[in-house]
């Protein structure tokens, strides 16, 4: 994969799913492949095993932005009922989002350009908004609280299996803080 730098180097690129009630982690996996954009069904339907439902709403960055995942989200609306606020490009530091335009949909508007009318929305503003509230204090937690930034075990398996025990830690993290150690005693008997 590509570093900031440009150079390519040895890495993974880590996913999750994130629960916004309590921040427990749904979905984990890791994969070499340096675009989220292959991996938002995957995750999704990870998310959908372990937990028994389907999410009510999915917040995806813009790495996640194809025409193959904006037509899969709204099969995954029709068949689930999962709402997607999926950005379709990154703005700048400072960018405001523009206002929607008024008046109707036109009939011949891609699935990307209906994405990004939707996010323009009050509504899409301000679900999209809680993205970086719910998903990313988690990456950020995992990176400092459990030295997460570099995995240890090498090739993908071993990568893949130390994420999830990251991510298998932090969600008892978060069950103890949220039902303290009675609590936690009593969800693992």
């Amino acid at each position: 994969m590509k570093n900031s730098d440009g150079a390519y180097i040895q890495a993974y690129n880590a996913q999750a799913v994130v629960d916004e009630k309590h921040q427990d982690i749904t979905a984990a996996d890791v994969t070499t492949n340096p675009s989220d954009a292959l991996n938002y069904t995957s995750m999704l339907d990870q998310s959908a095993a372990n937990t028994g439902h389907h999410a009510k709403q999915a917040l995806v960055d813009a790495g996640y932005c194809s025409e193959s995942n904006l037509e899969a989200a709204q099969e995954r609306q029709l068949a689930c009922g999962t709402d997607t606020f999926m950005a379709t490009g990154r703005l700048a530091h400072d960018e405001q989002v523009p206002p929607a335009p008024r008046g109707r949909i036109p009939k011949d508007a891609t699935v990307k350009e209906r994405m990004a009318r939707k996010l323009r929305t009050k509504p899409g503003r301000a679900a999209y908004s809680r993205r970086k509230a719910i998903v990313e204090p988690v990456f950020g937690q995992i990176m400092t609280c459990h030295h997460g930034r570099q995995l240890l075990l090498r090739g993908e398996d071993g990568a893949r299996g130390e994420w999830r025990l990251l991510a298998a830690c932090h969600n008892f993290r978060k069950i103890y803080r949220h039902a303290g150690s009675t609590g936690l005693a009593a969800a693992i008997a």
